[in-house]
């Protein structure tokens, strides 16, 4: 897991420091959760250390769970460019 600091100017021209955990990296943006407010350092790389430790449990309970229902190898991606005739159905 990775720690970004930057420097942030919003559209109006204020500027910020900022310290992000990404969770998705971009196409066009960074997004996570903003740890700037944490302050210390040494609680930022916790909060991060932390995270990547509830991040491989979830991901070797996924594995099982892949494994279990034999999709393991199905993940895909699609172009919703091609897509037609989408339903969404909440379960």
């Amino acid at each position: 897991m990775n720690i970004i600091t930057f420097t942030y100017t919003k559209a109006d021209g204020k500027v910020s420091q900022r310290v992000l955990v990404p969770l998705i990296t971009p196409n066009k943006m960074y997004e996570g959760i903003d740890i700037s407010e944490l302050g210390e350092v040494v609680d930022q790389v916790q909060f991060t250390l932390d995270m990547e430790a509830a991040r491989n449990k979830y991901l070797e309970e996924i594995a099982k769970i892949e494994a279990q229902y034999d999709v393991k190898n199905q993940y895909r991606r699609f172009d919703p460019a091609k897509m037609t005739d989408i339903v969404v159905d909440v379960i």
